[in-house]
């Protein structure tokens, strides 16, 4: 028992100890100068090796300090982004309010999802074909049982935006020859009452879209838009239908 008294503290008693009285070597400045302290700290304090474990230990509060005053520049600088969709958000709403055909809201909606989600490629896919109605550019019709239709069910029971998880058979059946300059994609589903349809967007930017603010509003620029379809198309088609049969 008197021999285990005599035998020297293990390195991890040590280091709780130093751990439990930070300020050591402030208070015995004077057991630096018989320490062995290595000078190389790699890159920490780069580009000079610190000469003390003390300057060492500022060294490191010195980098925490920029880290946190780079999160807190990179914070402000994603509010002021945040702020300026808004901004921008709000204007296209009140110009969506405006339009009245589908060649408007198709060129409306291409050039400001370009603008403000670096949107090269833009769809709105609506699947079920109105009485009388032809295609227009990026805004396609097509049957409620088609092959793009079947390919995103599971999307209709999740009811969820889906961000960069598609597969390449699914890019291509999207955006056929311009597959390989699309590197991240959004899909809104679209669900009303009579019909469904898929919102996407192709970017040609490496992790573009990601769940967040910036798909909350798109969702909500998906809403007005298929409140659009439907006031512009299919109340039109049932009149049409109302015509035909009287």
């Amino acid at each position: 028992m008197a021999l285990s008294k005599d035998l020297a503290d293990s390195p991890e008693d040590i280091i709780k100890y130093l751990r439990n009285h930070p300020d050591f070597f402030v208070e015995h400045t004077d057991i630096l100068s018989e320490l062995n302290l290595p000078h190389d700290t790699g890159n920490v304090a780069s580009p000079t090796n610190v000469a003390s474990l003390i300057e060492y230990q500022i060294a490191q509060l010195r980098l925490e300090n920029a880290s946190l005053n780079n999160n807190l520049e990179k914070s402000e600088e994603d509010v002021l982004h945040q702020r300026e969709l808004v901004n921008n958000v709000h204007d296209l709403s009140i110009q969506l309010m405006q339009v009245d055909s589908l060649e408007t809201l198709n060129d409306l909606l291409s050039k400001s999802l370009k603008r403000f989600y670096k949107a090269e490629q833009f769809l709105f896919l609506i699947f079920q074909k109105p009485v009388a109605c032809k295609d227009s550019s990026n805004i396609r019709f097509l049957e409620a049982n088609s092959k793009l239709a079947f390919m995103f069910t599971e999307l209709y029971h999740h009811n969820k935006p889906l961000c960069d998880s598609l597969q390449t058979e699914h890019i291509e059946a999207l955006f056929q020859a311009e597959t390989e300059s699309i590197h991240s994609t959004a899909l809104i589903p679209v669900q009303q009452s009579a019909w469904h349809g898929l919102f996407v967007l192709g970017s040609k930017i490496q992790d573009q879209y990601s769940h967040g603010f910036k798909i909350d509003l798109l969702r909500y620029i998906t809403m007005i838009s298929a409140a659009l379809v439907e006031s512009i198309v299919f109340k039109d088609s049932s009149k049409k239908q109302g015509e035909i049969s009287s």
